[in-house]
């Protein structure tokens, strides 16, 4: 093998080596950062220092450079720390965490960093480090934000609070004892390496596994199809035998009167054809015996094969969990909150595939608690809380191949008055529907786009975007997200998954004379309609389920499918009434066939996103159907039925199409003036520029703007005084005011919310279509 062929074989090796090493590097700070006892912190401290050695060895197999650098700079300390053991400093976690960080970056870069910003963080990162060598470390308790911390089950300090908080008693969680060193391997040279029970399989060949088993259910299918035709010809041979024994004697007298060779021959063919249509008959049950034994047989292979090979892309959640603590750690600090966090269920196992896609749904859920739901210490005191709030991430396995999923934190609650305004604010929901509106309903108003109750857009929240993702990947995976919430007691998100992708159970409808799969876990009820059912109210066809009206459809009009003349059987129609969330809306149907299990194929280029189908599949008789996309039809029908109130849904572009909306950017810097001018212009905006504050407040006084972009630092008026003036003028009061700066602490960020701007937008974070998203909510 020559070297350009094997460096790269090399470098995957390294990648998987390397994340196996910085997983082990971060939750041993974490852990090492909540020990309080000097044998623990021993054994944790020599844990991480031979993972950092270990890492930096490999990083120079693959000349990573860089990677040695850091990881050099990072051994030394805890080499330090082995020999002389201190009293680590909170500050030290700190710097340490950003090493994590940097480690993180540089992995991602295909060779050395050669950038001269990646260089320069390098060698800042380094000197930081090497600088915790050079004083001696305070005591981790001075430090001023307490850690976030994953709860033990059965360890009393795990649950101890540190001074200054309310002692409570708290759920736990069984975590993994600290990772200790496993010793390297000893062997005679006869014996070889000692086998490991775990090997490493690139994933890959994982899914080339699974897709042919799971082809296997198509076998199993037609097998299932075969014995079905095969009785149904017996039942016909079995029909004829019984009308054949009626006419037999009767056809004999009838014809004593003819030729009577000639009968003697017919009665002995038909006594010959009688005796083969037995043979025929006796083959044809054993055939079908045979085919019902061989379909139990396959059946149970193909379910076996497939389990098994579901098996091996199955991941604990723990996979992602473990990325929770640090992100909890790093935003608590961030803004000024004091959280723990308690997993529980973090061995329960699911398909790689619905891991990969909830990921970012439960990261943004658990920042979404942070943010949104945990007051900050002071407010939780004075609410009779304990200062540090908690989180909780709790999975179990339900029946029928599902998993459930809670997030839930004992903050402030969402307020229903607040969503409700909210909506009605960007025009989701109409005033007159809103009294309407029941609990479950009204906090489900968070699910879509643009609905937020943050008094500010930041790079954190704000955008009303989030949570609308978060529903749109839990229902693409073919589950539900429900909320329950109480005021100042806190909120708890439900999910409920389906463990795997590969099959699941479908209904099989025809609508416009074509073949549908609905999916069961989306199907709320099958029922049979008289056409007098259906009422009309506000122009809208409705049917009643439960003692109260919901909307009514054809499935073939929402398909846009030319529908059957006939489409009623016996004066009733066939309905499938479908639910996501809170919605409940029913499809009429040309007719329910039944139920079957279903395997899922993706419909592949051009046609991955075709609106209201999901994939397709082929069925038992070998015909193909479209599987329908549950959360889609909804929306598709809620679009049909829109009469009567036309909501606000006009969109940015739809107002700026109509008229150039008049922006102002007030900026000192001309670089920033001009790339921000370019910026809404190539967009579509009407540009106006100030140099600064005071600039700025005159022309809003003698022009009429839309919103304003602004920089903080400025001379004459800065940012935050500009926008407190526009706030106390009663003519600009409700413009909206986005703050564009290089100020990234919290204070700033605080600061901003109490002048009263819209957004604050970091400079350190921003881009293009950022600015734009944040600009088009807001006008």
């Amino acid at each position: 093998m020559t070297d350009q062929e094997f460096l790269p074989k090399l470098r995957a090796a390294f990648a998987i080596e390397a994340k196996e090493h910085l997983e082990a590097m971060t939750s041993g700070l974490l852990e090492l950062e909540r020990a309080v006892e000097a044998p623990q912190q021993k054994v944790l401290i020599e844990t991480i220092f031979r993972e950092v050695h270990s890492l930096k060895g490999a990083s120079g197999a693959v000349s990573r450079t860089d990677l040695q650098t850091v990881c050099q700079a990072m051994e030394d300390v805890f080499s330090a720390w082995k020999r002389q053991p201190v009293r680590i400093a909170a500050e030290s976690f700190d710097t340490l965490s950003q090493v994590i960080d940097l480690i993180t970056k540089l992995l991602r870069l295909p060779d050395v960093a050669t950038d001269a910003a990646e260089q320069e963080d390098i060698s800042r990162m380094t000197r930081q480090v090497s600088e915790l060598l050079n004083f001696p470390s305070p005591a981790i308790e001075s430090s001023a934000m307490p850690i976030p911390s994953v709860r033990k089950p059965s360890d009393p300090k795990a649950l101890a609070q540190p001074s200054g908080r309310t002692p409570t008693v708290e759920p736990t969680i069984a975590v993994p004892p600290p990772i200790t060193p496993s010793p390297e391997p000893v062997w005679t040279e006869a014996e070889g390496p000692q086998l490991s029970e775990t090997v490493r399989i690139r994933m890959v060949k994982m899914d080339s596994l699974l897709r042919k088993a799971e082809e296997m259910v198509a076998v199993k299918l037609t097998a299932s199809q075969h014995l079905k035709e095969l009785r149904g010809l017996g039942d016909t041979l079995a029909e004829w035998r019984k009308e054949w024994g009626k006419v037999r004697d009767l056809m004999r007298t009838g014809l004593t009167c003819q030729n009577e060779a000639t009968l003697t021959k017919l009665g002995e063919f038909l006594e010959w054809n009688q005796s083969h249509m037995r043979v025929l008959e006796k083959r044809l049950t054993t055939l079908a015996d045979i085919a019902a034994r061989d379909e139990h047989d396959i059946g149970k292979l193909v379910d076996d094969l497939l389990d098994d090979a579901k098996r091996l892309v199955m991941l604990p959640f723990s996979t992602v969990l473990d990325l929770l603590p640090k992100l909890l750690r790093d935003l608590a600090r961030s803004m000024g909150k004091e959280a723990d966090l308690v997993l529980l269920g973090r061995e329960v196992e699911i398909d790689k595939r619905i891991l990969q896609e909830i990921k970012d749904p439960l990261i943004h859920l658990v920042r979404n608690s942070i943010d949104h739901g945990l007051e900050k210490p002071a407010a939780r005191l004075a609410a009779n809380k304990p200062s540090c709030g908690t989180i909780r991430v709790v999975i179990f396995q339900r029946d029928a191949g599902k998993v459930e999923i809670v997030v839930s934190d004992d903050g402030t609650g969402i307020s229903r008055q607040e969503v409700i305004a909210a909506a009605i604010r960007y025009g989701t929901l109409a005033v007159e529907d809103a009294a309407q509106l029941d609990e479950p309903a009204a906090l489900a108003l968070i699910f879509n786009s643009g609905v937020s109750t943050s008094s500010i857009i930041t790079e954190i929240s704000g955008r009303g975007l989030g949570m609308a993702i978060v529903r749109e990947k839990v229902e693409k995976l073919g589950g539900t997200i429900t909320i329950e919430s109480l005021p100042g007691i806190g909120t708890s998100f439900r999910i409920v998954l389906p463990i795997t992708l590969a099959t699941f159970k479908g209904i099989l409808v025809s609508a416009g004379g074509q073949s549908f799969v609905i999916p069961t876990a989306n199907v709320w009820r099958i029922k049979r309609i008289r056409q007098c059912d259906i009422q009309t109210v506000e122009n809208r066809d409705t049917m009643v389920l439960d003692g109260r009206a919901i909307a009514f459809v054809r499935l073939d009009e929402a398909l846009e499918l030319t529908p059957l003349a006939a489409a009623e059987q016996d004066g009733f129609i066939e309905v499938v009434v479908l639910g996501a969330a809170e919605k409940r809306i029913g499809f009429a149907v040309d007719e329910v066939l039944f139920e079957q299990e279903v395997l899922v194929k993706n419909l592949g280029t051009p046609l991955l996103r075709v609106r209201n189908v999901a994939g397709a599949t082929i069925l038992g008789s070998g015909v193909p159907a479209l599987i329908l996309n549950a959360s889609d039809l909804l929306k598709t029908a809620v679009r049909l039925t829109s009469t009567g109130h036309r909501r606000s849904t006009e969109t940015p572009q739809a107002a700026v199409e109509a008229h150039k909306l008049s922006i102002l950017v007030t900026d000192d810097s001309v670089t920033s003036r001009m790339l921000l001018k370019n910026i809404l212009e190539s967009s579509g905006y009407r540009v106006v520029t100030a140099i600064d504050g005071m600039d700025a407040l005159t022309l809003l006084k003698t022009r009429d703007f839309d919103l304003v972009v602004s920089d903080v630092e400025m001379p004459r008026m800065d940012g935050f005084e500009l926008t407190a003036k526009i706030r106390a003028d009663k003519k600009l009061s409700e413009m909206p005011v986005v703050l564009v700066t290089a100020l990234s602490s919290r204070e700033h960020q605080e600061r901003g919310i109490d002048v009263g701007a819209n957004a604050y937008i970091v400079k350190g974070s921003f881009d293009q279509s950022n600015l734009l998203q944040v600009i088009q909510k807001l006008i």
